[in-house]
């Protein structure tokens, strides 16, 4: 995620603070005023359902694909499931990893002998507004040049998608699965080497 408030595709990182805070407290039949950014969504009384319901809204409103999976799992896909957990505890690499991909919690809770069903419980309000960030700055990166004609690529109203001006191809936004799975092997990369 970028350390300035520039706006992704138009959106400060307020707007987008504002507005995920909007989509939970709707999503949980709260006032917007009681969904502070660093609350835990269990805190708040969300089930899994409910983070399903606001990723899918979000996903509405900016026209982004969110991962289907969990940091934990993401990483699975990349390192081997027992270098992150062993015996449905965090290892010392997977705390590791929570700690830099996501700082939005609590570093005194990522100790030891956190169990890995305990990390979603984790989730915050703000784990929604920094995931939404970085998906809208993918999206706002993503080449805008067709690759079967050259043409320019223009953003669905609808879909997370864009579409060819000129064949009418059509190519999907990153998905959020992709995006957060190469921003965790760079963040692993960067632990490696001490940064």
């Amino acid at each position: 995620m970028r350390d300035t408030d520039e706006p992704p595709l138009g959106y400060s990182v307020d707007e987008v603070s504002e507005n995920v805070r909007r989509v939970v407290a709707t999503a949980l039949d709260l006032g917007v005023d009681d969904v502070p950014i660093d609350a835990s969504l269990f805190e708040l009384g969300a089930e899994s359902l409910d983070l399903l319901d606001i990723a899918f809204m979000l996903e509405k409103d900016y026209r982004i694909q969110y991962p289907g999976t969990g940091m934990l799992e993401r990483a699975g896909q990349y390192f081997d499931r027992d270098a992150l957990t062993s015996n449905g505890v965090v290892t010392d690499l997977g705390l590791q990893l929570l700690r830099v991909g996501m700082p939005e919690l609590d570093p005194g809770a990522l100790k030891p002998g956190l169990k890995d069903i305990d990390v979603a419980r984790m989730v915050q309000v703000g784990s929604f507004v920094r995931i939404t960030v970085r998906l809208l700055q993918a999206k706002a990166e993503h080449p805008r040049t067709c690759e079967t004609c050259g043409g320019v690529l223009v953003e669905s109203d609808v879909m997370p998608e864009f579409e060819c001006a000129g064949c009418g191809d059509i190519v999907p936004v990153p998905s959020g699965d992709d995006v957060l799975l190469a921003d965790l092997i760079r963040m692993h990369e960067g632990v490696r080497e001490g940064r």
